[in-house]
């Protein structure tokens, strides 16, 4: 689907300074080479997930359906094409479950959707930010500024440390590890928030949100400590 959904932005994605260094847009790659590829894949993917099991073809089906409508559609509509990019993600940890015969709890499917919306909206912050810098028009951005888009990443945050918490306090989860202070890795999860906001919000340059996790240290410090903590509340 990522194949697609470059051959899809393929004149777009060649007028952009990062997006242009892509195999497609950079001609690496033909469109017809890549649309070989790109459904040599899909059949493959269907054909072994419906061996596996009929509940992960129809998982799969879904994530074709929509993001072939969000290639076609959905990406031009503000907010719609963030839920639609966030709901994708749920579908992906659905695959995992139905995969691995392991039931998603509705914690993690809640979280996934918030914590990808999150992205999703930091994402659309970083385009409004290269738009201004580079005069591009990039058309799902347009009802945005940067203040409002501001006020949604910060509500955003709000959302997601409080649902975390919530879920840390659960039975659910204070029964699996077996201590009632999972709550403790809520610590973690603000200073990551915290530190990935000052990071966004501080830079007056385009800033990829996947390149953030990579490059900055205390990021990843951060997650290793929160990781850390899971390990000794459960065997220590």
């Amino acid at each position: 689907m990522y194949i697609f959904n470059d051959i899809f932005d393929f004149k777009a994605d060649k007028q952009h300074p990062v997006k242009k260094f892509r195999s497609i847009p950079s001609g690496k790659i033909s469109i017809n080479k890549a649309i070989i590829i790109g459904t040599a894949l899909l059949f493959i993917v269907l054909g072994i997930s419906f061996i596996i099991s009929l509940q992960l073809f129809y998982v799969f089906l879904s994530y074709v359906f929509i993001n072939i409508s969000y290639n076609i559609v959905l990406k031009k509509i503000p907010i719609i094409d963030v839920l639609v990019i966030s709901f994708g993600f749920v579908l992906r940890i659905l695959a995992g479950s139905y995969a691995t015969h392991i039931p998603a709890s509705g914690w993690i499917l809640i979280m996934t959707f918030l914590l990808s919306l999150f992205l999703g909206f930091t994402k659309r912050r970083a385009d409004i930010v290269l738009a201004s810098n580079n005069g591009i028009k990039v058309s799902n951005i347009q009802i945005f500024s940067i203040s409002s888009i501001n006020k949604i990443v910060y509500f955003l945050s709000i959302t997601i440390t409080v649902v975390y918490i919530m879920y840390t306090l659960s039975k659910e989860v204070v029964e699996r590890i077996g201590k009632p202070y999972v709550f403790i890795t809520a610590i973690w999860v603000l200073l990551g928030i915290m530190r990935y906001l000052k990071i966004i919000m501080s830079s007056k340059n385009y800033k990829d949100p996947t390149a953030i996790v990579i490059k900055d240290w205390i990021l990843q410090s951060i997650i290793l400590l929160w990781v850390l903590t899971f390990v000794m509340l459960k065997y220590l």
